[in-house]
């Protein structure tokens, strides 16, 4: 299927995307040129524009081996170790959770209101939002914690790979030991699938991406309720807690959860219409 000597490329091309097509994957084509720009690092356009275009033997053994790990249903992100968040790249492996488009609610809320001087990023995975809100200078500087070190440093890669200076990294656990100082601003993406909506959850998300970044093996609600009770110690007066929910149908709980602790809220609505980012203020 993938010699080079007895194939033309595109012929090539046509039987890798047939292969994915036949494994539902339903982005077949263009999960392919997004491939072939990774390795070849031109734009596949000018790939599949030229007749005369040959591929070597080592690219066509990293296309083989990219089409068998995505029947198997490994994500796109982890085979190449990247993907893309607010317009910026991000390494991501097995350890980090992919950054989701829906999370962008939560920069475009933050941006809503200029500008804060000391942030933290609660469950930071690949240091995606961190990162993103000092890249889109809405932040002076920001403290990140995460239980995982394999996570941290990912997210230290993140730092380095896209000049970042004023984010710092912890390995923290939340739950033991709160932050000593207080910040102007909380943002967290907290694991928001409970233990039962995690048992159907998709096969290929539980089998390749970290569990503890997904559920509390609980309610879904573990955090938010730990979030409503002690982050107050640590938020300035005018201060903002901006959180992203999972399912709309647990809205009105996590809203009742802040409210029974004195919060004021704001919601905020993703790119689908749908309630993704609760705002929270004393």
């Amino acid at each position: 299927m993938y010699d080079s000597q007895t194939n033309d490329f595109l012929t090539i091309l046509k039987k890798a995307q047939n292969k994915l097509n036949n494994a539902q994957i339903t982005n077949a084509k263009k999960e392919i040129d997004w491939f072939l720009e990774y390795i070849f690092d031109i734009p596949f356009y000018d790939i599949r524009n030229n007749e005369k275009f040959q591929i070597k033997d080592t690219h066509l053994k990293q296309l083989k081996e990219f089409i068998d790990r995505r029947v198997l249903g490994e994500p796109f992100q982890y085979i190449i170790n990247r993907s893309t968040f607010y317009g910026y790249d991000f390494i991501v492996n097995k350890h980090t959770l992919i950054p989701r488009p829906e999370s962008e609610t939560i920069i475009d809320t933050v941006k809503k209101y200029g500008f804060f001087q000391d942030a933290l990023d609660i469950g930071t995975g690949s240091g995606n939002l961190a990162i993103t809100l000092s890249l889109e200078k809405v932040i002076n500087k920001i403290d990140a914690i995460d239980i995982s070190s394999e996570a941290l440093k990912i997210a230290t890669k993140n730092t380095q790979q896209l000049k970042t200076n004023n984010v710092t990294f912890f390995h923290q656990n939340i739950f033991n030991v709160l932050p000593v100082k207080s910040y102007d601003l909380i943002v967290s993406n907290p694991p928001y699938i409970s233990k039962i909506e995690y048992r159907n959850l998709n096969k290929q998300v539980k089998k390749y991406e970290p569990q503890t970044s997904l559920t509390d093996n609980k309610d879904g609600l573990y955090f938010y309720k730990f979030f409503a009770k002690n982050l107050f110690k640590i938020l300035k007066p005018q201060g903002k807690l901006i959180l992203e929910i999972g399912l709309e149908k647990h809205k009105e709980t996590i809203q009742k959860i802040f409210i029974n602790n004195n919060y004021k809220y704001k919601w905020h609505k993703d790119l689908n219409g749908n309630y993704r980012v609760i705002e929270l203020y004393q």
